[in-house]
């Protein structure tokens, strides 16, 4: 049987639910490594930074769309794990607390594990806190890792992980400050998961299993973060 993971993401703890696809889903294609998310609900999204879309031309915007870029798709920081780019976008007050605690900010694969392509879908909004301009985001990024065995995968859905961020990123003239960040992760390994990295299930053998049907929910942004959690 097919299971996928998810994990619940905060500054502090990691945790992740195991979870059955829907059984119309368990009598799968080929897997498709040309087309990696093929089949799946991230497969129309743009790829990387151009699923992260301004709403209009205010330079607050720009910003942060520099700082999800840096801080969740560019190959920099996911693949070799060197926040550089996104810690020089940060108010030099709030560098050391975010390197501290890249897990919470961040997002980095497990060495070993070889990316295919991100997909992503969300938005922002403006606000105002303290006398700054606070920008609001809600992403869900799906990565597409490639299987060393591609027959041992039942279903394309199996090289996607699954991951929705919400973090809030104030505006002041010393650079931007993160905070108030939370998520979860779907399809995760939680062994990668615990130490901090992105790993796709697959990795790892299962622990455990809880069936919620239709796994589109977990590709996004719209509703409240999903909540099940199984991995401790």
């Amino acid at each position: 049987m097919n299971h996928k993971t998810v994990s619940v993401l905060s500054l502090a703890v990691i945790v992740a639910v195991l979870v059955a696809l829907h059984p119309s889903w368990r009598t799968p294609p080929a897997i498709n490594l040309a087309f990696p998310f093929a089949g799946t609900p991230a497969e129309q999204w743009a790829d990387g930074g151009d699923g992260i879309v301004v709403p209009d031309d205010r330079p607050e915007y720009a910003l942060v769309r520099s700082a999800l870029i840096a801080s969740r798709t560019d190959r920099e920081m996911i693949e070799r794990h060197d926040p550089k780019n996104f810690l020089a976008l940060l108010a030099p007050e709030v560098r050391d607390q975010v390197a501290g605690n890249l897990p919470g900010w961040t997002t980095r694969i497990k060495t070993g594990t070889r990316l295919l392509g991100v997909k992503v879908q969300g938005r922002m909004t403006l606000t105002e806190r303290d006398g700054h301009a606070v920008v609001l985001t809600d992403y869900v990024f799906a990565y597409a890792f490639e299987p060393p065995d591609p027959d041992a995968l039942e279903h394309q859905r199996e090289m996607v992980v699954a991951s929705r961020n919400q973090v809030s990123y104030a505006v002041t003239p010393e650079g931007i400050w993160p905070s108030e960040a939370k998520g979860f992760q779907y399809s995760v390994a939680c062994g990668a998961a615990r130490e901090g990295y992105l790993a796709p299930q697959f990795t790892e053998p299962a622990q455990g299993i809880g069936v919620v049907g239709d796994d589109r929910r977990f590709f996004s942004a719209d509703g409240p973060l999903p909540t099940p959690n199984t991995c401790g």
